[in-house]
């Protein structure tokens, strides 16, 4: 037989028993307090957004700002057509620069040939013909200019077409052919 102690249940410890359940209604509890918390962020961070889109909406349909927006377009479209017209002028000037047959490199070329005594009138320009006119002391000179200027890269021929006296000096018109030059039109 055993002995009855009053005392008993306070002498001996109490051991903790695991209820399950009251732990699965704490993890339920946790989990619907984080949704909570979750939906309560969720929910202030749509209204933050949608209050920030209406105040967007408004300025987007202000009347000042709708005629700003306008008038940017236009300026925009001003400025592509300009920019268009700026390339076609950039490629016209490459075009009329490729086509320049007479430039200052020629006429240098022209003057270094000149020998003394003669001197030049006139000098005109039809497409590769280059028509010289001008004065000379004698004739050899003359013949002297005309061979100098076969030397020269861009010509193919020259040819005196006139020569006549006046007075103390020859009078003389002389012909200049260019090669034909390829032009890239691109």
């Amino acid at each position: 037989m055993r002995d009855l102690n009053f005392f008993d249940p306070f002498i001996e410890k109490k051991q903790f028993a695991f209820n399950k359940m009251l732990f699965l209604y704490g993890i339920l509890f946790v989990v619907i307090l984080g949704l909570g918390i979750f939906a309560a962020m969720n929910q202030m961070e749509i209204s933050a957004l949608e209050k920030e889109v209406n105040s967007l909406r408004q300025v987007a349909e202000d009347p000042k700002t709708v005629k700003k927006v306008e008038e940017i377009r236009a300026f925009e479209e001003e400025t592509a057509q300009f920019r268009q017209e700026v390339e076609r002028i950039r490629t016209l000037d490459k075009n009329i620069q490729a086509r320049d047959v007479i430039g200052e490199a020629l006429l240098d070329d022209i003057n270094s040939k000149l020998p003394e005594g003669v001197f030049l009138g006139n000098l005109s320009v039809s497409g590769r013909e280059i028509r010289i006119a001008g004065f000379a002391e004698d004739r050899y000179s003359i013949a002297e200019f005309a061979k100098g200027l076969e030397s020269i890269p861009e010509a193919s021929k020259s040819f005196v077409s006139n020569i006549s006296a006046v007075e103390s000096y020859y009078r003389f018109n002389l012909d200049l052919t260019l090669e034909e030059v390829l032009v890239d039109v691109n």
